[in-house]
């Protein structure tokens, strides 16, 4: 029989799926638990190739990962848990799948059926589509067992609107790069270099034309979800290849991914990690519109409009506006991505003094 001691703390997240901004965020939650000098196990519910992040866990730390999707283990993780934390994330959505958002849900209602607190720490809520789901999400919120710090405005006033035990803040996932020293110092952009972070939205003929229209001669394609953007990054390098583009490759790992960036003079992104690496880099970048995307660059300028939909004239009027304008939002990130790690940091803090 499986012994899961007393005292711990169970840290929720999309982990162990090879996404490099759920990485980042499991790194920079652990490391928070660091900080506070945290001396209980972490419970760690994640998929099994969470393993090629583990060798960057702190040390000092006594992380027990568990089966994501083992009812037993979780229910005596959170049995014997302080406190169950979510790290970061979009984890209660049911715009993915409604299974995903049962599953959270489901984990969030069993610790305050414990009686244990429940923290959200760099998260963001939505969308969530269904009615049902909606009012699950409003009662998790309204317990008043339940706190946060949120990455986005938008959550934040939902949250507010049902308790005032939460805080506003922004995403916390590059504050490992920083603690690490893993950030450059310095800016080295090559001319005419674009990094394009996919996913599944944008057609890649407009992408191309778009960039040739904004003298972009090179491109580095980044799948941060490797398996499921790996299709994706292929055919753009193909047709790249063809229309006459240079091909950059980087390895996959976060110092190649790194170093790509800051060699980058525009950086186009699907995913939410790509546009807060580029502005915690203070690089320019587009984004395609969505929701989560908007929700967080809004939050930091309302003014900030470049995002893009499908067609090429907006990818490239959102590209021109970005290199011409040079759009800075590092500073205003850079304060919140503080206040965000210290609140969150007290609020951990005093959750374990009180347990």
């Amino acid at each position: 029989m499986r012994q899961f001691p007393f005292g711990g703390l169970t840290l929720v997240g999309y982990y162990g799926y090879d996404n490099l901004g759920d990485d980042l965020l499991l790194l920079s939650s652990l490391t928070l638990l660091e900080e506070i000098e945290f001396s209980g196990p972490v419970f760690l519910p994640a998929a099994t190739p969470v393993e090629k992040v583990s060798g960057r866990f702190p040390e000092k730390l006594d992380i027990r990962i568990i089966k994501r999707f083992d009812p037993r283990e979780l229910a005596l993780a959170i049995g014997r848990s302080v406190m169950t934390v979510f790290g970061g994330g979009n984890l209660l959505q049911d715009c993915t799948s409604w299974r995903s958002f049962i599953y959270y849900y489901g984990l969030a209602r069993y610790t305050l059926r414990k009686g244990k607190p429940l923290l959200f720490l760099s998260q963001g809520f939505g969308p969530v589509e269904h009615r049902s789901n909606k009012k699950a999400l409003d009662r998790i919120l309204s317990n008043p067992l339940t706190s946060g710090v949120m990455r986005d405005d938008c959550s934040f006033q939902h949250f507010y609107s049902l308790s005032k035990n939460v805080h506003p803040g922004t995403d916390y996932g590059p504050y490992y790069l920083f603690k690490k020293e893993i950030l450059p110092k310095r800016r080295r952009s090559e001319t005419g270099l674009a990094v394009i972070v996919l996913k599944n939205g944008t057609k890649v003929d407009d992408v191309l034309k778009a960039l040739k229209l904004n003298n972009i001669t090179a491109v580095c394609a980044i799948g941060f979800h490797n398996h499921h953007d790996e299709e994706k990054r292929r055919e753009l390098e193909e047709k790249a290849r063809v229309n006459g583009f240079k091909i950059y490759k980087t390895s996959t790992d976060m110092e190649g991914v790194i170093d790509v960036f800051n060699s980058a003079q525009l950086i186009i992104t699907e995913r939410l990690h790509g546009a807060i690496l580029a502005i915690s880099m203070g690089i320019p970048f587009v984004w395609r519109k969505n929701s989560k995307l908007d929700s967080f660059v809004k939050s930091l300028d309302g003014r900030c409009d470049l995002n893009f939909e499908d067609g090429c004239e907006g990818l490239t009027i959102a590209i021109n506006n970005s290199l011409k304008y040079s759009v800075d939002l590092k500073g205003e990130y850079l304060s919140r991505l503080n206040e965000t790690v210290e609140t969150s940091k007290g609020i951990m803090r005093k959750i374990i003094d009180r347990g």
